[in-house]
């Protein structure tokens, strides 16, 4: 890389580090798996695969590191490509020049497991601890998605499919804490192959299972893709099985429909479980204050000492569908957690809208004086939008409209992978009502430059529509 691209690609790095608290090792990965998204963006979509960064560049991004936050390593960011992190031939040593500037501080990587050798899981134990609030000061995301020979060999490109499988016997054996990574795609590995990989993570001490819905672009091709059934199958699966495990198992996307604060797992051991909340249980205050949605209860218990939730129980909780609406059977409890102020709770919540997003968007409006905003969400959040417009979390004015994802098409539904192009497409079909004076865009797709990942800047959206007024939507 030289010149402008070079330079881009630095500030990218910056913005991983600084924004994030992302460190990019590298975009190579010992893999090939078949429903890789890296492996079907189209040559339009502006993003970066690199070698393993040298170690001195490295050495010199650590110090843009938040201090104060968990660091992640081995996840995409932005428009850089993150791969198989423990590739890099410098892994260790890097991993150990962290522990040196952070001894206190937590690391997640997240890793196909493939590398996890016995030698390489003794290692990591030394990075291993606590931290004063009692969390793991080392945590692995294994993205395991298939267990069978059969399966790894053909859909992950796995020659030696064992290797991830005893990866998660070391884990076990030396006491490094994981969560579960798991690419339903039943339709090509089989019921059977899926259900037999989310019971091995679970009896491995998995803490968490990341389930996610396979999705798939107007770019991947026929055989790869599921029908219109599949993920309703899917979700249908994963509550018949949830009683079959131990540690939750959560939805990606999740598919929620309202800004309920419902319980989707309890981690065993963890101050959740001591206090006896359990899945299914709804939150609707922490210490007295009502909460507005599940990110926001999620927030307020971890950062509260001994808070003491009210609770909302089904009565037959058990047999309760998680999405089911709160019944007006449900018991009323008090449940007092006893935790430190910052330390995780130990439940899981699944993802809807922050406080700070829908209070940005409340502010915006009243700011502007506008009387007739129209928020442009993705499909996926309209939902939620349209519940904190019920609940009068915003103001009472605002129209919701979806902005379809056409550019990368299927079943891809969510704002962060929305583009110039179909804020455009969408902003010129013709409007019904009245004209907005305010349009509220998304900040999701954007990085710090205000470029989507075709590298079009949303600055675009100004000249194209000189008579209407933006904001952009970024905290």
């Amino acid at each position: 890389m030289t010149g402008e691209p070079k330079e881009e690609f630095r500030q990218l790095l910056l913005e991983a580090v600084s924004r994030d608290n992302i460190l990019p090792l590298t975009s190579s990965c010992n893999l090939r798996c078949l429903f890789c998204s890296h492996r079907q963006l189209p040559a339009e979509v502006d993003v970066y695969t690199f070698p393993p960064l040298p170690e001195e560049d490295l050495e010199q991004l650590i110090p843009f590191l938040d201090q104060k936050s968990k660091i992640i390593i081995g996840e995409s960011s932005t428009r850089l490509c993150e791969g198989e992190p423990f590739t890099h031939p410098s892994v260790l040593p890097l991993l150990y020049s962290l522990r040196k500037h952070f001894p206190r501080i937590p690391l997640q990587i997240t890793t196909n497991g493939t590398l996890l050798d016995e030698k390489t899981v003794m290692a990591l134990q030394k990075l291993n601890g606590e931290t004063p609030q009692g969390e793991p000061l080392l945590e692995l995301v294994i993205s395991l998605n298939c267990s069978t020979d059969v399966a790894r060999a053909e859909i992950l490109g796995d020659r030696e499919p064992q290797r991830a499988i005893a990866a998660l016997e070391h884990c076990l054996t030396y006491d490094i804490s994981f969560h579960g990574s798991v690419v339903a795609v039943p339709h090509l590995s089989g019921w059977d192959d899926l259900e037999k990989t989310l019971l091995l993570l679970d009896a491995k001490g998995a803490r968490t299972i990341r389930l996610f819905l396979p999705g798939y672009t107007r770019f991947t091709p026929n055989r790869q893709r599921g029908d219109d059934s599949l993920w309703n199958e899917i979700v249908l699966f994963r509550e018949r099985l949830q009683g079959r495990l131990r540690c939750p198992v959560l939805l990606e996307p999740p598919l929620k429909k309202d800004l309920t604060a419902r319980v989707e797992g309890v981690i065993g051991g963890t101050p959740a479980a001591r206090a006896g909340l359990r899945q299914g249980d709804v939150i609707s205050a922490v210490n007295g204050e009502n909460v507005s949605s599940g990110v926001a209860a999620f927030h307020s218990i971890k950062k509260a000492a001994r808070p003491l939730l009210t609770v909302l129980r089904p009565a037959d909780s058990a047999h309760t569908p998680l999405a089911s609406p709160v019944s007006a059977a449900a018991t009323e409890c008090r449940l007092r957690l006893e935790k430190g102020k910052g330390a995780s709770p130990g439940l899981v919540i699944a993802r809807d809208l922050a406080e700070e997003t829908m209070t940005l968007v409340a502010k915006t409006i009243g700011r502007r004086k506008a009387r007739s905003p129209l928020l442009l969400t993705s499909r996926a959040a309209a939902p939620l939008w349209e519940a904190a417009l019920r609940r009068g979390i915003i103001p009472s004015q605002t129209r919701i409209s979806i902005v379809p994802n056409r550019f990368f098409g299927g079943t891809i539904c969510c704002a962060g992978l929305l583009t110039v192009s179909d804020l455009r497409e969408h902003l010129n079909t013709p409007a019904q009502g009245v004209e907005p004076d305010l349009l509220l865009v998304p900040g999701a797709p954007f990085d710090r430059r205000g470029r989507d990942l075709r590298g079009e800047s949303y600055r675009e959206l100004f000249h194209a529509f000189p008579g209407l007024c933006f904001e952009v939507l970024t905290s």
